[in-house]
Formats: structure tokens, sequence, C-alpha cells
């Protein structure tokens, strides 16, 4: 006689199936979202490359003009750019550039380099140099084409007629849920300390993640304010070097007074 309150082999099979499911699921969920948000970001990275060769390229026929080269930047990474949908609840999306139309449609939108509603720059130019300690000050002209500028046996005054910039272009990530995690795991502020890769200490960590994403203890930097407000950031950087094709004007606000540019061997 068959036990009634044996357990039917099929139902125990389904519900061990369930649980499994419940399990691997949301991992696998999260394994195509991450794998979509690490694509995307993996071409912004090599637009942002090209976008620093035409950026020093605009800079070395405008006279080292940071403005000239954040236009020439915004326009190779116009096709990357994400815009929030209006709403409260409005998503990321990414408008595509597949027509001179679209271009211009999407360029007149966002020539002015300002993302919305976070007040970032999408593509941001530093000078690396020359600096104005290069240069050894004074104002009026520095004549790219007079060779007692570009030889010297100083090694620092024979870079004096050459442009050396960075392009941060602080790319929106997009992905719904990949974004909020990529950021945080980036910044290493949600993980345990076992978790990270090397043991820093925590007041050489802080210095790390302020030069990075700005203050950590009070959240007063731009990528932490623009976080709060949903809007998940990654700074991506990219450097070139090319020789002036136009005079420097020593006496403008664009020449720095020193290096500001961020490189990893300087964290």
């Amino acid at each position: 006689m068959r036990c009634p309150f044996r357990s039917h082999p099929a139902r125990a099979q389904s519900g061990q199936s369930a649980v499994e499911t419940a399990v691997v699921l949301p991992l696998f969920v999260f394994l195509i979202l991450g794998i979509l948000q690490l694509g995307l970001m993996h071409q912004a990275r090599l637009l942002t490359k090209y976008a620093a060769y035409k950026a020093v390229r605009a800079g070395s026929i405008h006279n080292a003009s940071v403005a000239e080269m954040e236009k020439a930047a915004v326009a190779v990474l116009l096709p990357m750019l994400a815009k929030r949908a209006e709403g409260p609840d409005g998503i990321e999306y990414v408008r595509p550039v597949g027509s001179g139309q679209e271009f211009t449609d999407k360029w007149n939108e966002m020539a002015g380099n300002r993302m919305d509603k976070v007040g970032l720059k999408y593509a941001e130019v530093t000078i690396c140099g020359p600096t104005r300690e290069d240069l050894g000050g004074g104002s009026g002209e520095l004549d790219f084409d007079d060779p007692d500028n570009a030889t010297s046996d100083n090694w620092r005054q024979s870079q004096r007629t050459k442009l050396r910039v960075q392009v941060t272009f602080n790319y929106r990530l997009i992905i719904p849920f990949a974004d909020r995690v990529i950021y945080y795991a980036a910044r290493g502020r949600d993980l345990h300390m076992s978790l990270r890769l090397g043991q820093v200490k925590d007041d050489e960590r802080s210095k790390v993640a302020q030069r990075r994403f700005g203050s950590v203890s009070t959240g007063e930097g731009p990528y932490e304010g623009a976080a709060s407000k949903g809007v998940y950031i990654a700074p991506i950087r990219a450097t070139y070097t090319m020789r002036m094709q136009s005079n420097l004007y020593l006496n403008t606000s664009d020449i720095p007074s020193r290096n500001a540019c961020l490189f990893p061997f300087s964290y």
C-alpha cells in the first residue's frame, strides 16, 4: 500500500528547480547587464583616445585654446553622449548619430558641453604642458616655428612648443542596475577591505578616491553629487601630444601654472 504522505518526485524536482532559478537568475541578469555596460565603456575608451587626438590637433592650430579643444572632443564623443529622459523617473538614453542631420540636431543640444541636472562637462580638457614655468613667464607670444624655442639642450625647454593635453570624458553609465554596481565597485566605497585590490591605508585610500571621484567623507565631489541624483559617471581619460602649429599666447588663462593632469602612477 502506497504511503499517502510520501512526496511526489516530480513535485520535489519542480520545487528544487524553482529555488535554483531564484538563485541563478539575478546573477545571470547582472552578468548580461554588466557585459553590456563594460562593452559600452570600452567603446567610450576608444573614442576618448581619438577625442584626445582631435582635441590636441585643434589646440595646435588655435593657439592652445581650451574652448576649441573641448569643442573638438565633444564632436568626436557625440555618438556616446547620453541624456536623461524627461520626467522624475526618466532613464538615461543615447540617441544615435547615423546621418548629418542627426549629428546637427544632437550637436545643437549638446554643444554647450554641459550635462543637464548635474552641471558637469561632457568633455574636459586639461593642458599638461607647456606650463607657465616651462615658458619662463612673460607675456606676448611664443613663436612655434622659432628654432630657439623648439630646440634646446634642456629637455623641459625643448618641450615648449609641444602641446600636451588630457581629455576627461565624463561617461554616463546608462545600463540600469549595472551602472550603480560598477560605479560603487570602482570607488571601493561599499566593498570590504578584503575584497579590494591591494592593502591601502584609510588615509591613502581617501586621497586616491578624492582625486578620482571627489570628496569621500562629505560626498561633496562632483561625481558624488551626480550619483546622489541617480546619475552615475565614470571618468575616462586619455592624453595626446602634438607640436604646435600656431603661436602660444602667454597672457591667456588657458596656459596653466603647473601640470594638473592625472596619471595612474601619480595616485
